[in-house]
């Protein structure tokens, strides 16, 4: 007797975040790193990364609503926007003074940071502060955000071929073999890439965006950020908490990563209460404050939100970068320090 519909969408579900984890890990991406990048070296490979995985998101769960019945999981977006736009500049301000973004906080985790459950504790707390201030005095509200690939509009099917096209291209770039191949070193070269300790930027971009579309449509804004943020407000009975499922894909994301950092031997336990009683604790609470008015982070955002077309989303995002960019600043302006990301060939340093 075969699993049940949603019994097997939750299992698709789990392998596929465990997936984006591990993928995610390979290539450490993080958007102070991308940030970084441009500052010290000029380059912007890490952020052309994550336009790729919101190209990939956009053309998968594109494609699947258009040709499906499916209408795709409701993603949430703030009103006032001007507040999601502010929510998103202190999220970037306290991702880059805890020196990593959502992503990387939980790779640096599963790397064996044990720092980094300061930043989640601190986002927690951020979470739960907003929502403290936020709920008696409604400054913000929550809507559905409009999923903009219409069957009945007349340019999404045009916009849908043009993204499948590059997709297409993108894809016959990331597998051209340096060699003819058969079928042996064909399969050998399919383990030994994904074997590889570090992944190619497009690479990691293509499997988050490809998976990210695939989630999108059926759960929605999946993200950790999120979880976190629906977690505690939930304490406040200021909204309905997460599921269980969506629970256990934040247990399969770190699992992913777990599993990249040991079959590539980089896990170390290590732990430093000054780091994270000071800049751990302090950027992850800014991080909750703009995670619960965005909401979500920087994974949400390109996930889930901005494949919806939304330009609200993208203004969100941009606003984000540009408190990552404003601290990153601010930081080397104070103490002299920069962080410094070389990126060459697709891949970062």
């Amino acid at each position: 007797m075969g699993l049940p519909t949603v019994e097997l969408s939750a299992l698709a579900s789990v392998v596929l975040v465990a997936w984006v984890g591990f993928a995610a890990h390979r290539a450490s991406l993080c958007t102070v790193r991308a940030v970084a990048e441009i500052l010290s070296s000029g380059t912007a490979w890490m952020l052309a990364s994550f336009a790729k995985a919101a190209l990939w998101t956009l053309a998968v769960s594109g494609l699947v609503l258009l040709l499906s019945p499916l209408s795709g999981a409701p993603v949430q977006q703030t009103l006032p926007h001007a507040v999601a736009l502010a929510g998103g500049l202190v999220f970037g301000i306290g991702a880059a003074l805890n020196g990593g973004c959502s992503l990387s906080t939980l790779q640096r985790l599963a790397d064996g940071d044990l720092s980094m459950f300061g930043t989640l504790a601190g986002f927690v707390a951020g979470v739960f502060a907003w929502s403290m201030l936020n709920h008696p005095l409604e400054l913000t509200t929550l809507t559905t955000q409009a999923v903009l690939w219409d069957r009945q509009s007349i340019w999404a099917a045009p916009v849908l071929i043009l993204i499948w096209l590059w997709g297409v291209r993108e894809i016959i770039r990331l597998w051209r073999p340096t060699a003819e191949p058969t079928a042996v070193s064909a399969l050998a070269a399919l383990r030994q890439r994904l074997s590889a300790p570090v992944y190619r930027l497009s690479s990691s971009a293509a499997i988050l965006g490809v998976a990210g579309g695939v989630l999108y449509t059926v759960q929605g804004a999946w993200t950790y950020t999120n979880f976190l943020r629906a977690e505690a407000v939930s304490w406040q009975g200021a909204g309905v908490a997460p599921s269980t499922l969506h629970g256990t894909l934040l247990v399969a994301l770190l699992a992913g990563m777990v599993l990249s950092s040991l079959q590539r031997h980089s896990f170390a336990l290590q732990f430093d209460w000054r780091v994270c009683a000071g800049r751990r604790v302090a950027g992850g609470l800014l991080m909750g404050v703009g995670g619960a008015v965005i909401p979500g982070g920087n994974d949400t955002l390109i996930l889930a939100a901005i494949p919806t077309l939304s330009p609200w989303s993208l203004a969100t995002y941009i606003a984000l970068l540009t408190g990552v960019a404003a601290a990153l600043l601010a930081m080397r302006a104070f103490t002299g320090l920069q962080l410094r990301v070389d990126c060459t060939g697709d891949r970062c340093h």
